[in-house]
């Protein structure tokens, strides 16, 4: 089987992290989390809150952009070893599903988006928890949130790929069977 590139992607407090880590662990796939990424690049404890205004500092378009490209290359040492990878981030600009697609495209693997969303009510639960969370890596408020939002690419750059919309604000087993029946995986694989 050839190996995949699953890329969850979506806003803040849309489910991503959340389904990438359990899909992984289902699978025995890597996840690589750009909230993780980031943090590690930038040399900042994973939980330690960072609290800048969109598109600043830590999130500022060169440390995002550096983000991904370290994501890649974590991806790509996967994928030419034909182990299948997740990415979690979110994916905002058509660029960057482009690279995730030219990455698939060069290491042989099949390529799968998984675009997250919820109820906004749902959203402002799970940042209200975050918040509240000392062990949350991801800095998300909703002021980020209406950010993205309004940044947030369209995804008409994703024809020609397997695109699935998924709504993560009911049962996360439901989730993860959606997922794996769109993966076309009735049972984990062997790798």
């Amino acid at each position: 089987m050839r190996p995949r590139l699953v890329i969850i992607f979506g806003v803040i407090a849309s489910g991503k992290t959340t389904l990438a880590r359990n899909l992984g662990e289902k699978l025995g796939w890597l996840a690589i989390h750009s909230d993780q990424v980031r943090k590690s690049l930038a040399g900042v404890p994973l939980t330690q809150r960072v609290t800048v205004p969109f598109g600043e500092g830590l999130y500022a378009p060169a440390m995002s952009g550096r983000t991904y490209e370290e994501m890649f290359r974590q991806a790509a040492a996967q994928l030419r070893a034909g182990r299948s990878v997740i990415l979690d981030g979110s994916f905002m600009r058509a660029a960057d599903r482009q690279q995730a697609r030219e990455l698939a495209a060069q290491h042989q693997a099949d390529i799968f988006f998984i675009l997250c969303s919820c109820s906004p009510a749902e959203t402002r639960r799970r940042l209200a928890q975050r918040a509240g969370n000392r062990q949350a890596v991801s800095d998300g408020r909703e002021d980020i949130l209406t950010e993205q939002q309004k940044r947030f690419e369209p995804i008409d750059d994703l024809t020609g790929v397997p695109v699935l919309k998924v709504a993560t604000d009911r049962p996360l087993e439901a989730v993860v069977a959606e997922v794996m029946a769109f993966l076309r995986l009735d049972s984990p694989p062997m790798e």
